[in-house]
């Protein structure tokens, strides 16, 4: 969400929209949000998405997995620079609002790179404890009591959802190359080598059971932001636990893609702005082996938008399959919904309307790996130009609003990706 608790309408948006303008201008704040600005989100935009939520879906929620980074970015930081208790303290105003609106409706929540201080920057129990406990106690109401004692030694837990289904909660803090508060995954002391080893136990006791998992965190696994040891030690559990593992979900990119794996190691630009990494996807769909049955087994990452307006707000509604037991956990389809802040922000409230759902945009029965492994290749059969599927993709991956701009992103060594 990336809330920031002095975001000001009519502001500069050159002043991350904390000053008034003296002079009305084009570029100045929106009451709800500045969609292609480098302004963070008003507090009261949170609250009207989660408003909007609780009265359309409250009654129908089975869980609600969150994704992290609920502090501001520091990109106002010569005037208004971050600190540790901004950061707690967005982070506890958020969660009571969750609280408030899902009530017992269980969140698994993660860690983001904002939600952390310094940023990008988190060791493991001994050196940031005192954060652990923070978060822990934060958290407590929807941590279960059995995975406390897990969560405060590296920030991850499970939780079950429904009979025999689970979510998994990981700190991908540990795994992100920008963190230099741990050590790679190949050292058998490194928080990351010891989550990764949970993980591992936590799947094989679930294949036992014959229980689903569905596995969440922030960083989602790619060779752009993983340690090269942490992301092919990930990918191989992930691989090798497809039977277990229906469904991953992350974020922090702000875009609405997906990433597939196949075993293969995936070259990456380090540009980072957005046209370079959508060339990156093009070039890893085109490359999937199409032989997705044989071993490695295909793993797909489902990487969400946010409701931080670097485009429009944006939420998911999944649907899975509860009533056969064969197929418990099924991922079957989602719909997304987002906000046209364009429109709304010359109104006293804002709605939400759906985008798009997986069956009517893309034609897909389902999100199973076959169903993403066709949506993939059948983007890049013709010539990028030519194909009106991958356009429609490349549309909703900035949320209808054509933003390509490049950002010269502060707060994170000068990427054009805002995260």
């Amino acid at each position: 969400m990336h809330i920031d608790e002095q975001y000001k309408e009519n502001a500069t948006v050159k002043s991350a929209c904390h000053k008034v303008a003296r002079k009305m201008t084009q570029s100045t704040a929106g009451k709800w949000g500045s969609p292609g600005q480098k302004c963070d989100a008003p507090f009261e935009l949170a609250e009207q998405t989660l408003g909007w939520i609780s009265k359309e879906w409250l009654d129908k929620l089975d869980f609600v997995i969150w994704t992290g980074d609920n502090a501001k970015h520091n990109w106002d930081k010569k005037n208004n620079k971050r600190k540790r208790k901004d950061v707690y303290g967005l982070n506890q105003r958020t969660t009571d609002l969750m609280l408030d609106t899902f009530k017992d409706i269980p969140v698994i929540p993660s860690f983001g790179n904002n939600d952390v201080f310094p940023h990008n920057q988190m060791g493991g129990p001994d050196k940031d404890g005192d954060l652990l406990d923070f978060y822990g106690t934060l958290w407590n109401h929807w941590i279960p009591h059995s995975q406390r004692s897990t969560f405060r030694q590296g920030g991850y837990f499970m939780i079950q959802v429904t009979p025999n289904m689970y979510v998994i909660s990981l700190n991908t803090m540990y795994f992100y190359n920008k963190n230099k508060a741990v050590q790679n995954c190949n050292r058998a002391s490194s928080p990351a080598h010891i989550q990764l080893k949970w993980l591992e136990r936590q799947l094989s006791m679930a294949r036992m059971k014959n229980a689903k998992i569905y596995v969440t965190g922030h960083v989602p696994p790619s060779p752009r932001d993983y340690r090269n040891s942490c992301l092919s030690q990930f990918m191989r559990i992930a691989s090798d636990y497809t039977d277990v593992i229906l469904g991953h979900f992350f974020a922090h990119l702000n875009m609405d893609h997906f990433l597939i794996f196949d075993g293969k190691r995936q070259e990456v630009s380090t540009q980072r702005d957005i046209s370079a990494y959508t060339d990156w996807l093009y070039s890893m769909y085109q490359s999937i082996d199409i032989n997705f049955i044989s071993p490695p087994p295909l793993v797909v990452i489902q990487v969400a938008p946010s409701i931080l307006p670097v485009y429009y707000p944006t939420f998911r509604i999944y649907q899975y399959e509860v009533n056969q037991t064969d197929r418990l956990g099924h991922l079957l389809g989602y719909a997304q919904y987002y906000s046209n802040l364009t429109k709304w922000n010359s109104h006293d409230h804002l709605e939400y309307e759906l985008e798009y759902t997986t069956q009517d945009a893309y034609h897909m029965p389902d999100l199973s790996v076959a169903s993403y492994y066709n949506l993939a290749k059948a983007m890049v059969t013709n010539d990028p130009q030519q194909n009106e599927l991958w356009s429609l993709y490349r549309e909703h991956m900035v949320i209808k609003t054509i933003n390509f701009t490049d950002y010269d992103d502060d707060d994170d060594d000068g990427d054009s990706i805002v995260y």
